[in-house]
């Protein structure tokens, strides 16, 4: 479950990374195409603004993911089993919009860029999957958005 939390004042509420799970032939194939690495409580995968080297798949464990907004404030996303971090930033090329932080022990597999997007060559239902998520995660970031500004 995926879940975000304001730790100051600006309202954000709770709203979902994606409402869209990764589907079993997803999930298989990320686990066959990365790298299982056990993490800490406080390690950080990737900081907002860094190159997008690795999309990583939250095997088991939970990730904080947080960005500032406006005033100090700081929009905080809980993402656990299930997740899939980085996407937007490995399907765009761009640098991550967030900083991830592993919030206690963890298993996460890791994949390259190449290894990804290989993967999205080699199969169009993860693909189309993967696209699914990502369109997820826009509509989650929107309603935060409007709630935020509202």
């Amino acid at each position: 479950m995926v879940t975000s939390q304001n730790k100051s004042e600006c309202g954000l509420g709770s709203f979902p990374l994606s409402n869209v799970s990764a589907e079993a032939e997803l999930v298989r194939a990320l686990e066959k195409w990365s790298i299982p690495i056990p993490f800490r409580s406080g390690e950080i995968l990737f900081k907002l603004g860094d190159a997008p080297d690795h999309a990583y798949f939250v095997k088991a464990g939970e990730v904080l993911l947080t960005m500032p907004v406006s005033g100090g404030a700081e929009w905080t996303v809980r993402a656990g089993e299930g997740s899939i971090l980085g996407l937007p930033a490995i399907m765009g090329n761009e640098p991550y919009s967030l900083t991830a932080t592993v919030s206690r022990e963890s298993q996460i597999c890791r994949l390259s860029r190449e290894n990804f997007h290989e993967l999205m060559h080699q199969n169009p239902r993860v693909c189309c999957n993967v696209l699914q998520i990502l369109a997820g995660e826009v509509l989650a970031a929107r309603a935060a958005l409007s709630k935020l500004l509202g």
